[in-house]
Parts: C-alpha cells; structure tokens; sequence
C-alpha cells in the first residue's frame, strides 16, 4: 500500500481494515473502525474476523470464505457485534489485495443500523384481528366456533371445544371462576352483551390474553337463548402497543432525522419532526410545525437534488436524493433526503414523511479532496492544475476588457541545497514562508500559485505595462531576509524570474505562462538572482527543455507526428482492437517514442492539439477497416489530462460525425489519475461519451492511486492490466494474484479485460486460462504501420523468429 493510499485510507471516515486470509486475523484498521466498532486497536489487532460476527453466524462466515470468488456477494448487509455487545448492521464491500507479502482482504464496512431500523419504524402495517367468533346454544350448552378460532388459537377443527364446559376449561385456573361467574350473571340478569378479559389456553398449552364480548338473545320473556361473540387475542395488541412505545422512544433518540406532515391539507404542513431532525438542519419542532413540507428545498431550487424530490412530492412517489440546505443561522448543511408518500388501506396518501440520514462529514471528505485537486497541500496556493484555469479566465477577462495579464515565474536558486543540508522538514518551513512572503507581493488583486517543486507563478491583471517589472523587483526584495528554520539556524535565498504579457507575448494562458516560464529559464541560464522579460522572436534559442519545446511547436505544423498501431486479439486469438500509439518522426533524429516528447507537450499544453490531431487520425483508419470487412474491430486511443479537461468531448463528437463511426468503434483510454483529478467531471463527460457510442477503458490499471468505487459509477468498458503486473507471471506469484483480482473484479462488474505486455507462451495461455478476454503485447506484434498491423496473424513464438505473421 502507498503512501498516499494509507493517508487515505487512515483518514476515511467509513470503518475500514484488512484481514489475512489464511490466518483470518486483522493486520491493519483505521480509526474509523476503532470508533465504530468500540475496541482499542491493539485489541482488535489481536481479534479474527469471526470475533467481529455474532457466534451463530460465524460458521456461514467460514463457509462464505471457502466459496468461490464469484459467489461472494458485495454490498451484502451482515450482523456484526460491537464491544458492548450489541448487534450492529453493516454492508459489506472488499477486494483481494496482497498485503506485506500475504494474500488479503480489504474491508470496507457502512453501518446501516440506524438506517434499517428507521426505515422499519416508518412503514406502520395496521394489522387487521379477525375475531375466533362463537355462537353459544344456552338451552343445550353447545358452542360452535368459526375459523377464525382455529387461525387464532392454533387449534386443528376436531378439537375444537364443543360445549360450555370444554371452553371453561381451557380458561386459566385463576380467572376461570370469575369468568364463569360473570356469564351466568350476565344470562341470569338483564344485560344483552357480556364483555370479560381472561387468559385462554392456547392449543400449544400456553395462556394468551383475550377479549371476550358476547351479544346476548333472549325470548320474550327475557330467558337467554343464545349468546353470539367473538373471542379477540390481544397478544398482538400488546405486542403492537409495546412496541409503538420503543418505537416512538427509538424515533426520538435515533440519529436520523424524521419528519411528518399532513397530506390532506393544502400546503402539506409539517405535523411532526424529531431531535434528531433539528440536529441535523438546526429547525426544532416549534420552528418547522404548519409549515410547508418541502420548506427545506424551497431555499434552493437550483440544485438537483431539490429537482427530483420537487418532482417526486408532484407525482406522489418515493424518492431519495443528496439535499443542501440551510440551517436558521445561515450556516449550510447536507444530507441524504428520502422522502415516502404514507398511504391508507385504499390507496390514498395521508401523510407524507422524510429520512433525513446527516451527511455533513461525507461533503466535508469530498470538499477536501476536490481541494486537494486543485490546490497544494503544504502552501494552500492554487496548482498548476488551478493556475492555468485562473489564467484562462483573466485572459479573457482582458481580451473583453482591452486590459493586459502578466505571468511572473519565480523559481529558487539552489533549493536542492536546503533540502540536503537540512532535510525535508526544513526545505517545507521555506516553501511556506516563501509562499506567505509572495503573496504580500500579489497583493489582494493578484494570483500566487505553486506551479511545481520550488517554482510559484503570479498572475496579474491591469493596464500597467511596467507591473510586472516592479513585482520582479518586489520578488527580490522579500527573499533579502533569511529565512528561519528552527533551532536557531536560518538561511538566505535568491531566485530567477521571468515573465511574460498577455497579449503582447502570448495569444492564450497556456502560452502566456509557458512564455514566462521560457524566460525564467532564461533567466537560469544567466545565473543566480535574475529577471528575464520574455520578447517574442528575440528569445536566445536555447538547448534542452526549450529547444525541444520550439521543436515540437515546429513538428506540429510540420505535421511529423505519425500513428503505429498494436493490434489486439480475444482469448480465441481473433483481431478485436488496434491501439493507436503516436510517434514523433523527427527530420534528424528518426522515429522517437513518446518518453522523448509527450512530457514537455503535458507541460506545455501541446498535448491537447496533439490529442485532437491523433484522435482525428485514429477515427479515420476505422473507415480503413470497415473496407477490408472488419468494421467490428475497434480502435483504442490514448486521452491525456489536459486532453480530457480541455474540449475532449467536442472533439469526439466532431470525429464521430465526420467518419460516421458505429457505437463501439472508438474506445478512449484513461488513466486512474485522470477520473480521480474530478470524478464529477469525469462522471458528466464519461456519460457523454457513452452516449455517442464511444467505449472507455481503464489503461495501467492498479498502478496507481485506485479507488474502486467509481467503477460501479462510470460507465465503462474495459480495464487494461499493466504490463508491470504481466511480466513477471512466471515467477511472481504475487503478480498471478493481482492480475486474477483484477479478472475477478472485472468479471463482477462486467467489464472486459485487456492484457497488455504479453510477450511470452505462458502469459498468453495463462491469461486465457484466467478469463482475460482480450491480449496484447510483443508476442503478438510490436506496433507497426496499419496495413501491417491489420495483417498479422496471431501464433506462438517460433526459434528465434518473430511472434506474430502477416495473414497469407
């Protein structure tokens, strides 16, 4: 596990751990767990999984270990024990993962006790009590007693009492003769309905307690004929008035918020709300009674989740949606609103009632993590992702306006220095007093950023041509005092800065800020402590970075770059893709792979015209394809972050309509990071694409941070296994392992899988023996022109020869 996993995992708020396999003892949890569970964690470091589940079910647990992988159910909700005791209720989601050298399982639990027992309290069934009638012949003393007795006292027709006598008897001993007594008073005297409480035997021979009322026919001279009745088991009723009592005490004290409100009157007031409801939203009964139901969505409509439930209150029907609203002091908060229609035995809506479940903390950990995407963790500054969003807004900003945007580009001299002398913590105290000493110098109108490692970038907006010249200045100045890095020790640094105007020096932010960058550079070049405006043209051509920047620029006008293609085969070893993997065609250097260029593109912001032109280039050869009968094999394009955040989707459209491409003949393939960077966005755009008929994989998948929720979210297709997890098959049983989990996972959410690096036999006839749909690799054929990549024919190395042949 990373570094960066264990932060994350560590910092969750849902109960997580992991358990080895073998031993079944837990070997890693998070505080969450400790909270939610009640035990210490050096205690539960010393507890199996069966100590968490109550005795009686941990032999199910056992066997549930010993089933096969696909019939292992996630999201299954299970009885788990607390310390205290009590039963708790938890879905339960894991994966396989190996864990310091040993096959494991990561445990992600949400307890829905609460949840589960609220939904329970809301749905009241009114349980219609059919009585055991009788009639009572008085003159012959014979009963007869309709079906109802049987259903309700358990008795099978043939003994049934038949008499006065037999029914006596089966009164308790200690009510029997006040009973008795009560009816012969009550056939003797004048009364026409008797009405007596006793215990009863039931045919098990337990006692229940009953309600007996009888209707009392007499002759004209008042003699009783017979007396008709029924017989009510109040066990139900007891048991129902019990637990309507824990009911309204659970309601009350339980953490989800409820309320209620009259659905036949106009308006639907608000007839009841619980604490739990004001603890959440900040509204006590006294506040919320007659007012309208829907009273929390009305203070902002525009959200959607505000929409669903609007619609649902329209429709009468149940609904569940994420709700923000506000609290009477202003303050906001969220939760998760479900809202119920409550019908009466004929169909009609009576009331209406809402779960409110707090999901304050959850927004908070997404509100964190969407930041950290955006900002740098140890400054708080804007990053360089943030900053070329900022800087595209003031561009266009003062291209409405007439107005001119400086980037300034200040990168430390020798910071390498303090990090080796003084260690990290000390080179991370001068980060964070040079981010606070910058800002002063950006002042509240301007931008400072941390575009990477020791380099911030400013941004300023204004008329003032010679602005950017004084903060150069301004950027010297504050770094003239030492800066203290405890103990007593301190140290003094300089910095070289470039910069760079919008529009004189550039047409868009991503070239506004590569051209200070270029002059800061620049300013390297000439030594420590300079500035270097950057001017159009007159800019010394330079070697490394900026020389194979320009080149670049040249090579994309050029038109230089070129597609190869690496086809891919089923597990029958049918052509079934064709990976489209660009190459830079160089006039000296010949034909480089992308390590030699695509970095400085990313840097640079040429990835995204890169992109366009590869994307538009792939599509095309589908029409190539389809020619030769072989419409069905699709292509699979590599996207880019910057690509994917910067018009990805308009592109895709326009190359679907130009070549008319079928559903499924483009594939997109993105790497983890770039659904992570804004899983939102990605959600939107993901969603977008599907829609044209475009598939999307997951490629490199495991190497990187993962987060196996948004692979039930997004809608894809693929995930690639990583050649790093393929290659040592043969010999690493840890890599069998991983590439088997992820085919499981696959298999469960149905999506294909693609295995990349196959370069040998065994790695081909594994992968096919373990479900990989898809293979790729050198074993196969290397990435070559199309023509050759459509004709290659798929078989087993020969002695020294290659893998794959053309076809005939």
């Amino acid at each position: 596990m990373s570094t960066a996993e264990f932060d994350a995992f560590d910092a969750s708020p849902v109960p997580m751990w992991i358990f080895d396999m073998e031993t079944l003892r837990i070997v890693e949890l998070n505080p969450a767990m400790e909270r939610a569970y009640g035990y210490p964690r050096e205690h539960l470091l010393r507890m199996t999984i069966l100590e968490l589940r109550p005795p009686a079910e941990r032999e199910a647990l056992l066997a549930e270990l010993r089933a096969p992988k696909g019939e292992r159910g996630q999201g299954r909700v299970l009885a788990h024990r607390h310390r205290d005791g009590r039963d708790m209720r938890v879905a339960i989601h894991w994966a396989d993962i190996v864990y310091r050298g040993r096959a494991s399982r990561l445990v992600v639990a949400h307890d829905v006790s609460e949840q589960a027992r609220a939904q329970e309290r809301v749905h009241l069934i009114a349980r219609a009590m059919s009585d055991a009638a009788y009639d009572y012949d008085v003159v012959s003393g014979e009963i007869w007693f309709s079906d109802g007795f049987v259903r309700n006292f358990g008795y099978r027709p043939g003994t049934l009492p038949r008499n006065v006598d037999e029914w006596s008897a089966l009164v308790h001993p200690d009510d029997r003769g006040r009973v008795v007594a009560s009816l012969a008073m009550a056939l003797e005297g004048k009364e026409d309905a008797w009405t007596q409480e006793y215990c009863f035997q039931r045919a098990d021979g337990t006692y229940t307690d009953v309600l007996d009322r009888g209707y009392i026919q007499r002759d004209g001279h008042r003699a009783p004929l017979r007396m008709v009745g029924g017989m009510i088991d109040l066990r139900p009723q007891h048991l129902l008035s019990t637990r309507l009592r824990l009911l309204e005490r659970a309601v009350e004290a339980g953490s989800t918020g409820l309320l209620i409100a009259d659905a036949t009157v106009p308006g639907f007031p608000v007839v009841y709300a619980n604490p739990a409801f004001e603890q959440i939203t900040g509204y006590p009964l006294s506040q919320v009674e007659g007012r309208p139901f829907d009273f929390l969505q009305a203070a902002d409509t525009t959200q959607p989740g505000a929409q669903t439930l609007r619609e649902a209150l329209r429709d009468m029907r149940e609904a569940q949606a994420p709700l923000r609203g506000l609290r009477p002091d202003g303050q906001p908060f969220w939760c998760d609103y479900h809202f119920t229609p409550m019908r009466d035995a004929r169909g009609r809506v009576t009331h209406l009632m809402a779960l409110l479940v707090d999901a304050g903390e959850r927004q908070r950990h997404v509100q964190q993590l969407a930041w950290r995407t955006t900002h740098d963790v140890l400054t708080g500054l804007p990053n360089r992702h943030l900053l070329l969003d900022l800087a595209t807004r003031a561009v266009q900003r003062a291209q409405a306006a007439g107005t001119r945007v400086a980037a300034v580009v200040v990168d430390l001299d020798e910071y390498k220095l303090v990090n080796d002398a003084f260690g990290h913590g000390a080179g991370d105290r001068v980060l964070v007093e040079l981010s606070a000493r910058l800002s002063r110098v950006a002042g509240p109108g301007g931008v400072l950023a941390r575009s990477v490692g020791d380099e911030f970038t400013l941004l300023l907006e204004g008329s003032d041509e010679m602005r950017a010249e004084m903060t150069a200045s301004a950027v010297h100045a504050a770094l003239a005092d030492p800066i203290e890095l405890g103990d007593g020790r301190n140290c003094k640094l300089t910095a070289c800065v470039g910069y760079s105007h919008f529009p004189e020096d550039a047409a868009s932010a991503e070239s506004l800020l590569m051209s200070a960058e270029m002059a800061m550079y620049q300013a390297k070049k000439q030594g420590r402590n300079c500035t270097v405006a950057y001017r159009a043209g007159k800019m010394p051509v330079t070697t490394g970075k900026l020389q194979l920047l320009q080149e670049l620029r040249e090579a994309l006008e050029r038109e230089e770059f070129r597609l190869l293609f690496q086809p891919v085969f089923s597990a029958d070893l049918r052509l079934v893709a064709m990976e489209a993997l660009v190459r830079w065609e160089h006039p000296r250097r010949g034909l480089l792979p992308p390590s030699e260029f695509i970095a400085v593109c990313e840097e640079s912001g040429l990835i995204v015209e890169l992109g366009r032109r590869v994307l538009h280039e792939a599509a095309r050869h589908h029409a190539l394809l389809a020619a030769q009968g072989l419409s069905h094999v699709r292509i699979a394009v590599n996207v880019s972050a910057m690509q994917f955040t910067h018009g990805l989707l308009e592109d895709v459209e326009r190359v679907v309509r130009e070549f008319e491409l079928p559903p499924g003949a483009l594939e997109l393939e993105l790497t983890e990071s770039v659904i992570l960077d804004d899983p939102a966005r990605a959600a939107q755009a993901m969603a977008a694409l599907a829609a044209l008929g475009v598939t999307v994989a997951i490629d490199d998948f495991g190497v990187g941070y993962s987060s196996l929720s948004y692979l039930k979210r997004l809608p894809l297709h693929r995930l690639k296994i990583d050649r790093s997890f393929v290659n040592d098959l043969e010999r690493d049983a840890s890599d069998r392992s991983i590439c088997e989990a992820v085919i499981a996972l696959a298999r469960t959410l149905k999506l294909g899988v693609v295995a990349e690096g196959v370069e040998s036999p065994f790695q081909r006839d594994w992968l096919r023996e373990s479900g990989a749909g898809e293979l790729q690799g050198y074993l196969f054929a290397r990435p070559v022109a199309f023509e050759e990549a459509v004709a290659v024919q798929p078989r087993g190395p020969g002695p020294g020869g290659p893998a794959g042949a053309p076809r005939g």
